[in-house]
């Protein structure tokens, strides 16, 4: 299965962020938590050193707190040895005289407390104490402060790592579009002025690859068209021939074949003029794109195919001209529109119809031919635009490369064509071709 480099960058990245980041709040949260403590030992130093200068008070020692919030938060100021004037183990605390000068933790009747003892000026030895929930409350609501930034800032850097791998990723994807885009008959190299250095080999070798393709069409192309080139005049000669033949005074069974000899000969006259055609447009470099009026174009084509569809008894005709232009290379436009309209009338038979409409609407041009033949199945409707396909049952004569020249020339002037039934449910093809018109 082919794995996305740009998913793997992100997952990787993004794994890394999240674990540096929880590291760092692990981290941070430790270091403040630590410093929030610490910061209460010193104000418990303070407090202490305050009280050292002088005797302690009465009102110090026998303080009595206002409420609740201020007995969890007060400090217990208290001479060692001394009985706790409170009996509330949350509010007041024994001290034994045993306890060492400094700061240290003590638990009296299950609660914690952070003491400092020190002495007085007078030599009297007191402690300053604070209850160890409220001072880890404090150090843990500090702590979870510094985490704020952490929280905000990893899910920025995660989406700015998405939008960085995008853009990154960009180029390639817009060479990707493109490589879609390269007509199969008109190779040309990869734009490398953009390509990550990275990247840079693979493109490298894929021109090298076109160019080596491109000089095998090229060779196809050319091998193609000398070769009807070739068989074209021997081919002609033998119809004259043949026609020559016909006229001198033979048996009838004689007569007969060189019939079907002269009908022989004009389907390969046909089918090497097909070849010139396929390779003038595979191989023909768009010249200037110039104005092409396609109802003009196809006027010519209808006059030139008129003499097949009379002598095959077909209806020939356009149902609608309107005035529409296109932009494009006039060997390709004519080829389109003349292989479309002839390969209609080949495959209608006696007696049929073949409609052919030129229609412009909102920008577009759109030529449509319609005919009543046998029509196409939907599985095959791709197929036949391949070279010498021809659907199997069909009784007509043909080379198998009309609509192969008409999509030929289709890419190459930036349109499409598609086959369908006809809109009416009657037997036949529909061939529209649409292209943005001028």
């Amino acid at each position: 299965m082919n794995a996305s480099l740009r998913k793997r960058l992100f997952i990787w990245l993004s794994t890394s962020i999240l674990v540096a980041g929880l590291l760092a709040a692990a981290l941070s949260f430790e270091l403040s938590y630590e410093d929030a403590n610490e910061l209460q030992d010193a104000q418990l130093t303070q407090v202490a050193e305050v009280l050292s200068h002088d005797a302690l008070s009465a009102a110090a020692i026998n303080y009595k707190p206002r409420d609740n919030e201020d007995a969890e938060t007060h400090y217990v100021i208290k001479r060692l040895g001394s009985l706790p004037p409170n009996p509330d183990p949350l509010v007041d605390l024994p001290l034994p005289d045993s306890l060492a000068p400094g700061l240290q933790t003590i638990e009296q009747r299950g609660i914690r407390w952070r003491a400092l003892v020190t002495q007085s000026g007078t030599g009297q030895r007191f402690a300053v104490a604070q209850r160890m929930t409220v001072r880890d409350e404090i150090a843990r609501a500090s702590a979870l402060l510094t985490l704020l930034p952490l929280i905000v800032l990893v899910p920025v850097l995660l989406l700015i790592v998405g939008l960085v791998l995008r853009q990154a990723f960009a180029p390639m994807r817009a060479m990707s579009a493109e490589v879609d885009r390269l007509d199969g008959n008109l190779l040309k190299a990869l734009d490398e002025r953009y390509v990550p250095l990275e990247a840079l080999p693979l493109v490298q070798a894929v021109n090298r690859l076109m160019r080596r393709l491109a000089l095998v069409l090229e060779q196809q192309r050319r091998l193609v068209s000398d070769a009807a080139h070739e068989l074209r005049t021997p081919v002609a000669a033998l119809i004259v021939q043949a026609e020559n033949v016909q006229h001198v005074d033979l048996p009838v069974e004689a007569q007969t074949r060189m019939t079907l000899l002269r009908q022989g000969l004009t389907r390969m006259s046909s089918l090497i003029d097909q070849l010139l055609n396929f390779a003038r447009v595979q191989g023909a470099t768009p010249s200037m794109a110039q104005r092409l009026e396609l109802s003009a174009l196809v006027r010519t084509a209808i006059e030139e195919t008129l003499p097949l569809a009379q002598a095959k008894g077909v209806d020939l005709g356009c149902v609608r001209t309107d005035p529409v232009a296109i932009q494009g290379d006039p060997l390709h436009a004519y080829a389109l529109v003349r292989n479309a309209i002839d390969n209609a009338v080949r495959y209608t038979p006696s007696g049929g119809t073949v409609d052919v409409s030129v229609s412009g609407e909102s920008g577009v041009a759109c030529l449509v031919v319609e005919d009543t033949g046998p029509g196409i199945s939907d599985a095959d409707i791709e197929r036949v635009f391949e070279p010498f396909v021809r659907v199997l049952g069909s009784q007509e004569s043909g080379s198998g490369l009309g609509l192969a020249i008409a999509r030929t020339a289709a890419q190459s002037l930036g349109g499409e064509i598609k086959l369908a039934g006809r809109a009416d449910k009657r037997s036949g093809l529909r061939f529209a071709y649409r292209q943005a018109a001028l």
